[in-house]
C-alpha cells in the first residue's frame, strides 16, 4: 500500500533556507545559518522518513507515483516559532486522504513545544528538528491500521 506525502504548507515568513528566531514580534533571520533546502521541502522529506521508518507495511513517498496511492497525507503547519529563550512551538494540522472516495478522510491537529538552547544557530535547527519530530510521531500515531 501507497502513501503520497504532499509538499507541507509552511507560512511564507518560514519557507526558505534561512533558520529563523521569533523576538516578540518580530523575525530575525541568521547571518550565517541555513537549511540545505527550503524548509517546506526539509519538513517534507522528515515526516515522509519518520511515517515510512515507523509503517514498513507501507511504501511512503513524496515523489509522484504512476498509479493511485492508497493514502495522500496532507500537512499543514500554521505556526513554527523558536524564541531566542529557548522554546520552540508547533502548531499544525494534517488529513489522510484515501483514495477510495467512501472511506473517511482522516482530519488531526496538534500542538508541541520544546525547550532548550537556542544560542546558536545549530541549538536553533536541533529544537526545530525536536518539534517537527514531535509532528511526525503524532502523525504516525494517528495513521489507520
Amino acid at each position: 500500500r501507497t502513501v503520497t506525502v504532499d509538499r507541507v504548507v509552511l507560512p511564507d515568513y518560514l519557507d526558505g533556507q534561512d533558520l529563523v528566531v521569533r523576538t516578540g514580534n518580530r523575525i530575525l533571520r541568521s547571518d550565517r545559518g541555513r537549511w540545505a533546502s527550503r524548509l517546506s521541502l526539509g519538513v517534507t522529506d522528515l515526516i515522509t522518513a519518520r511515517l515510512g521508518q515507523a509503517r514498513s507495511d507501507l511504501f511512503v513517498t513524496d515523489q509522484p507515483q504512476v498509479l493511485p496511492a492508497a493514502w495522500r497525507l496532507s500537512v499543514n503547519v500554521s505556526r513554527l516559532d523558536v524564541t531566542r529563550d529557548g522554546t520552540a512551538s508547533l502548531d499544525a494540522d494534517w488529513s489522510i486522504i484515501p483514495h477510495d472516495p467512501r472511506a473517511p478522510i482522516l482530519h488531526q491537529r496538534a500542538f508541541v513545544t520544546r525547550d532548550g538552547s537556542a544560542a546558536t544557530d545549530d541549538d536553533t535547527a536541533r529544537l526545530t528538528e525536536a518539534v517537527l519530530d514531535q509532528l511526525a510521531a503524532r502523525i504516525v500515531a494517528s495513521w489507520p491500521r
